[in-house]
């Protein structure tokens, strides 16, 4: 289920024995634990132990710690941390086996770090048949508006509608820092407040996060403003230009291709195959190729070349030095409407 479905199904019936919790969103994921964790104490579990398990961990532990009873005899909470989603040998074995074992009187929360290839693992594929699953995913900036919305509803707030948009501009992609910003919005003005866009102007920081996907959407969808703004993050926060230019010069390389095949005759689909696209960038190169033609995507291609060269020291004629003065040139010209 979504973590969006969790707390609506807590409130319908009994608490399951057994849960894992995983996604790409850690506060999600903190705060599913922490929704299970209440349910367990509603229903009388006292007692709670934390087993941080990693590759080279004791595996015996788990099945000990979920069948020895509770202290004061009543029910209890186990969770395993999972320190990453390769438990080992040991413990891939004993987490494929973990649903047969009688869990009576104990909650056991699972919480597993999200990586690609973990629903395609045996082990992940057996737990999970035996258990709820809670898949915390990040929240979209389509999404986070009305997600502030819910949020500042439950401190008792109301927001305009372009104090939203500010939070969510400044906040995106950092989940945790944008419930801290809630939190101090609760502080800071009584239950009942309405919270406008000069507020939030003066009281929320800029703490977007946002990562080279992040920036091929914009520059795809053709939203010049947010690609130059993501350039900057990037910038601030130290990326070297290497670990990402070579995912943009890949995705413009599949799009000039896509745009070549539809140019020849080519529908969509089959424009797609012969891209090499795949997946969830399908949607996205999608876009630029019918928005982009082949000479703008060439030159774009060119300009990536020449940014190599410059974050390596070279010095390219009729280009600046700085290479980040150029991916911002290289943002707008693709973002341009």
């Amino acid at each position: 289920m979504r973590f969006a479905d969790l707390e609506p199904q807590l409130s319908r019936g009994a608490l399951d024995p057994l849960w894992v919790i995983t996604g790409e969103e850690p506060l999600l994921m903190l705060e599913a634990a922490d929704m299970l964790r209440r349910k367990a104490r509603e229903e009388g579990a006292t007692e709670r132990e934390i087993l941080n398990a990693s590759a080279t961990w004791d595996w015996s532990k788990l099945p000990e710690s979920c069948m020895a009873m509770s202290l004061f005899g009543d029910k209890k909470i186990v969770e395993l941390r999972l320190a990453s989603p390769r438990p080992g040998t040991k413990g891939t074995k004993m987490l494929s086996e973990i649903g047969s074992l009688p869990l009576d009187g104990v909650t056991l929360i699972i919480t597993i770090p999200y990586d690609w290839s973990l629903k395609k693992a045996a082990w992940y594929k057996a737990l999970t048949a035996a258990a709820r699953v809670v898949e915390c995913e990040p929240v979209t900036a389509r999404e986070l508006p009305r997600w502030f919305a819910d949020r500042l509803a439950k401190k008792g707030l109301k927001a305009e509608p372009a104090a939203l948009q500010i939070l969510s501009a400044r906040c995106e992609g950092n989940l945790l820092a944008a419930a801290q910003e809630i939190l101090k919005l609760s502080y800071l003005y009584p239950q009942g407040s309405v919270i406008t866009e000069e507020l939030v102007a003066d009281s929320v920081r800029d703490v977007a996060r946002f990562d080279v996907e992040n920036l091929l959407e914009a520059m795809f969808a053709g939203d010049a403003p947010k690609a130059l703004r993501i350039v900057e993050n990037l910038n601030a926060a130290g990326e070297s230009i290497p670990s990402f230019m070579w995912m943009i010069t890949e995705e413009i390389r599949m799009t000039l291709r896509m745009r070549a095949a539809l140019d020849a005759g080519a529908d969509r689909s089959s424009a797609l195959r012969q891209a090499g696209v795949w997946g969830t960038r399908g949607a996205r190169i999608t876009r630029a190729a019918g928005r982009l033609n082949t000479r703008k995507l060439a030159s774009a291609l060119l300009l990536c070349a020449d940014i190599d060269a410059i974050s390596k020291g070279l010095v390219v004629p009729n280009r600046d030095s700085d290479p980040w003065v150029e991916i911002a040139s290289l943002a707008a010209f693709l973002a341009a409407r």
